[in-house]
């Protein structure tokens, strides 16, 4: 019954309904809380359960922790609030938990980590404090980790590091602070990591080079600092980094020419010195390089502006020198403290 008109409260005899295995309402403008003993005396055969984008309110009943055999749990996008009630910790079937965007509350409990079974687990956008449980290793099956905009506190547990089936690690915007775990290197199916708008501090750690088939690393706005890791070039299949407004420092590694599938690379408001390297002209499929506010120094290489792919290079508030050559510019550019020649756009050429 999902994408329907429905309203009111969700009738109670459908709780009552023993044998049902399906239950799902998605999309509805239902106004209810759900059944205090929804699960106590009946739906013991239910196996999906799907009340996301309504209307429910209140609490998550405990009860719900007696629905022994129910795989799918999603109640995204509602008006819930309260704790996670330890008792879902017995949904030992379960593969999908879906409870963000709410307004829970209270630690992640962890009893959450006894459900060896998950694949994926949405907790987003609600208000949930208190630290990441170390227990969170014990989720060997989950295959995405989606975290952000809550209020946790304490370092992402070493721990993380035993999902190895793990693709997606979305964490931004929880308040986590420490170092990154090295441990990180161990996650080899990660192909998404969101990290940015944190606390986070120490280097980047070198076993990051281990993920072969990242796609996607965002880490900005953290207190980052370091060099870059040379094994970036080993990453070959990255095509997003976004590390700016972090306290990075040392200068653009050589390597980074490797890194062929790069199409995005942010590091905006960094400390990061010596010249840009020619390297960098061979990420031909690069199209935006954004490193203002840094400390580069000396020319740009010419390279730069054989890269046929380009179509965003900002590069403002750097100690660059030298001549840029007006008739290679085919898209917008951006660059100031640079000699003989003013910040420029293409549209003033």
């Amino acid at each position: 019954m999902d994408g329907n008109s429905f309203y009111g409260p969700i009738p109670p005899c459908i709780f009552n309904m023993s044998s049902i295995q399906v239950i799902t309402l998605k999309g509805n403008a239902l106004s209810c809380k759900l059944p205090i003993d929804m699960c106590r005396h009946s739906l013991r055969n239910l196996k999906f359960l799907r009340i996301s984008f309504t209307k429910l309110y209140g609490e998550i009943p405990s009860s719900l922790g007696q629905c022994s055999n129910l795989e799918q749990l999603s109640l995204y996008n509602n008006s819930l609030v309260g704790e996670v009630p330890k008792e879902i910790g017995n949904l030992t079937r379960l593969t999908l938990l879906y409870l963000g965007f709410n307004s829970l509350t209270g630690d992640i409990p962890n009893e959450i980590c006894h459900l060896h079974m998950l694949n994926l687990l949405w907790m987003e956008s609600n208000k949930f404090t208190g630290p990441l449980p170390p227990q969170i290793g014990n989720l060997t099956s989950l295959r995405e980790l989606v975290l952000y905009n809550n209020n946790l506190t304490g370092n992402i547990p070493k721990e993380i590091g035993c999902l190895h089936n793990l693709e997606t690690l979305s964490m931004a915007s929880t308040g986590l602070n420490g170092s990154i775990p090295n441990e990180i290197g161990n996650m080899t199916a990660l192909r998404d990591i969101h990290l940015d708008n944190n606390a986070l501090n120490g280097v980047i750690p070198h076993e990051i080079g281990q993920l072969n088939d990242l796609l996607t690393l965002s880490i900005d706005s953290n207190k980052l600092t370091g060099p870059l890791p040379s094994t970036f070039s080993n990453m070959s299949s990255l095509k997003y980094i976004s590390l700016s407004h972090n306290k990075l420092n040392g200068t653009l590694p050589r390597e980074i020419g490797n890194m062929k599938g790069l199409q995005e690379l942010y590091l905006i408001n960094n400390t990061l010195t010596g010249v840009i390297p020619e390297e960098i002209g061979d990420l031909d499929k690069l199209a935006r390089l954004y490193m203002s506010s840094n400390k580069f120094i000396g020319h740009l290489p010419r390279l730069i502006f054989n890269m046929k792919s380009l179509t965003e290079l900002s590069l403002d508030k750097n100690d660059l020198t030298g001549i840029i050559p007006r008739e290679l510019f085919t898209f917008k550019i951006e660059i100031s403290q640079a000699s003989y020649l003013p910040p420029l756009e293409i549209s003033t050429l």
